[in-house]
């Protein structure tokens, strides 16, 4: 009884500590923005976050994003209107390294414009789907190991054991680009409740399922 009181205890405070925040990019974010880049050096694919007084910075908000997508143990969900920021796109390389598994949702047009890295994760065997119509696939969002795509994982691999993990999901305003991380008015949600979350996924799982058509021909530049 007392070692399952435990038990319960430390599920309640481990419960309470999860993810739940709003990051905000603005205007002011680039103030820093220089002084970073001379510390980390240009071309750093993982730039290490010094001591900023700028509450806005918006380093610090993509390396709360990026810290999400290392944190992933078994499932990655992005569906994502543009996505060329290298960052994350490294962040989604180091998930790949770890056995992570990825599946990519984006715009039948955007998904091949100047700089998206969705061509070059489709080509690392990320499988990409689009939708086969004139409408916008316009949605910003990702579920990190959401229950139901764990589970699918689980019954496909059948391991003897399971990690810990619980889902998160990050959405909001935000395209993955610089633009929208370094110079737009934008909002990103980052939480671990798990109603949300278990929406969002559901809502990936649909979508996956009616563009599966798209499948089958990989994802190239055009």
């Amino acid at each position: 009884v007392i070692w399952k009181l435990v038990q319960c205890s430390r599920s309640k405070r481990e419960k309470a500590s999860r993810v739940h925040e709003v990051i905000v990019f603005n205007e002011l974010g680039e103030i820093c923005a220089a002084a970073h880049m001379r510390n980390n050096g240009i071309g750093s694919q993982k730039p290490q976050m010094s001591p900023c007084c700028n509450a806005h910075c918006s380093l610090r908000n993509v390396a709360k994003i990026a810290e999400q997508i290392d944190r992933a143990v078994y499932s990655i969900d992005l569906a994502i209107f543009i996505f060329s920021s290298l960052s994350l796109a490294d962040a989604l390389k180091r998930a790949l390294q770890r056995g992570v598994i990825i599946r990519i949702i984006s715009d039948g047009e955007m998904v091949y414009c100047t700089g998206s890295q969705i061509t070059m994760l489709a080509q690392l065997g990320v499988p990409v789907r689009v939708p086969i119509t004139t409408n916008l696939m316009h949605n910003k969002f990702c579920i990190i190991d959401g229950m139901e795509r764990v589970e699918e994982i689980r019954l496909l691999r059948k391991p003897k054991w399971m990690r810990p993990c619980y889902g998160i999901v990050i959405s909001g305003s935000l395209n993955w680009t610089a633009q929208g991380l370094g110079g737009n008015w934008e909002n990103c949600i980052i939480t671990a409740d798990e109603k949300l979350t278990a929406t969002f996924q559901a809502e990936f799982q649909r979508m996956w399922r009616a563009f599966g058509k798209t499948e089958a021909s990989r994802i190239q530049p055009k």
